[in-house]
């Protein structure tokens, strides 16, 4: 059976900030001009993860941890440009307005900044009801009626231990050619902190994705946590695909695509679905060589099966068990490996700890829905909101934006 299912990677946020020493003489304005069009740079890049060979399978892998190290630094990026403009000095509430401000890539904007001016009633697709925010930072361009970031943040020194962090931005306003054809995705970022899991977490919602070469998903969601005191990170992910959109992001690959919608339909009792989800949780150390363990599945039910669509293993569908795959500094090493054959010093695909799990336990809390109990699994409590990632949910963006919006 011929492999050519293709997905997003990563959506590489990389921010800069400028020599802060270089703007102490500019005024306030000055400065947010040279520091938000500097710090403003968003990347988006994509992947094979499952093709004519062994490795690329697991393009998803090799590349989001240097995705989620640049990602998370977005909410950090634009907090310290504001404290460096001296925004935090004092505690008095501040609500500036700042019209026609040119930051570099992006054209005139207009910048609203709450300071100590609280945002209430603030909902989001990764907790439940509501939530108050003490500061509020916005990017619209001039004229517009939608904005193009929102960020809402109670405390300039930590996104833990309160409130949180919640940002909101639109890719295609950015002016990045490479964001030029993606369309009206919506992308939200959640960060906050999770006793059960360990000091922090990050939570990475996107709905509209225009499913084309730019971003093939429609909607999907990438739930992180650091854990085992910060020694490692545990990634998990769902992703919404159709072998339609994928067939045009693909054409040489048509025939193989519809041969495996096929086998899937079948395997599943899903009739003539179009849909696919790319499951996929990995553990892996922060300390060099970044050794890595993960498990990954594709389905087209609200099952998660351990073969790709429960596809039975056979001598004519000898790859359909993708796990495990363990990888290091220098990426892919090998897969398809029984969990007694990963090696020692790799994450344990059946051994957590007290506030990590497994890759195993990670997979099983993986595609599931708010409010799941799982097996074995007493101590973590029911699925949270925010790393909700079932089926119904990716679905449910179809016809409502689950309050992933501009507020």
């Amino acid at each position: 059976m011929k492999k050519f299912l293709y997905a997003i990677v990563f959506f590489g946020m990389s921010l800069q900030i400028s020599d802060f020493n270089k703007l102490t003489r500019l005024d306030r304005n000055d400065q947010l001009i040279h520091l938000f069009g500097d710090a403003i740079h968003l990347g988006i890049g994509s992947e094979k993860i499952w093709s004519a060979t062994t490795a690329d399978n697991w393009g998803f892998v090799r590349q989001s941890a240097t995705w989620a190290r640049g990602n998370s630094g977005i909410i950090d990026s634009l907090i310290l440009a504001l404290k460096n403009a001296g925004y935090f000095n004092n505690a008095t509430p501040r609500n500036d307005v700042l019209n026609n401000v040119n930051l570099n890539g992006f054209g005139s904007a207009t910048l609203t900044i709450k300071i100590s001016t609280p945002t209430t009633g603030v909902s989001s697709t990764a907790y439940t009801g509501t939530k108050d925010f003490n500061h509020f930072f916005e990017i619209k361009k001039t004229g517009a009626s939608t904005p193009s970031l929102q960020l809402f943040f109670d405390d300039p020194n930590t996104t833990l231990g309160n409130d949180g962090a919640l940002v909101y931005y639109r890719l295609v306003d950015f002016g990045n050619p490479q964001f030029a054809n993606v369309g009206n995705v919506i992308t939200e970022s959640y960060t906050a902190n999770d006793s059960v899991y360990g000091t922090k977490f990050q939570t990475y919602t996107w709905r509209n994705g225009p499913e084309n070469a730019s971003w093939i998903s429609r909607h999907g969601r990438v739930v992180l946590t650091e854990v085992d005191a910060g020694r490692q990170l545990c990634f998990r992910s769902v992703v919404r695909l159709t072998f339609t959109k994928l067939k045009e992001v693909n054409p040489s690959g048509a025939a193989a695509l519809d041969n495996l919608k096929t086998f899937c339909n079948a395997a599943q009792g899903t009739g003539s679905s179009d849909q696919i989800y790319y499951n996929l949780a990995y553990m892996q150390k922060f300390d060099s060589p970044f050794q890595t363990t993960a498990k990954a599945t594709f389905t087209m039910s609200a099952a998660r099966p351990e073969t790709i669509c429960a596809i039975p293993e056979s001598p004519s569908a000898p790859n359909v068990r993708l796990s495990y795959g363990i990888f290091n500094i220098n990426g892919y090493v090998t897969d398809q490996l029984l969990a007694a054959q990963v090696p020692a010093d790799y994450p344990s695909p059946t051994v957590g700890g007290a506030d990590f799990m497994s890759v195993d336990e990670a997979f099983n809390r993986t595609y599931v829905a708010f409010g799941a109990s799982i097996s074995g699994q007493a101590a973590l409590g029911t699925v949270k909101q925010y790393e909700t990632t079932s089926k119904a949910f990716l679905d449910a963006f179809d016809g409502s934006d689950q309050n992933l919006n501009f507020k």
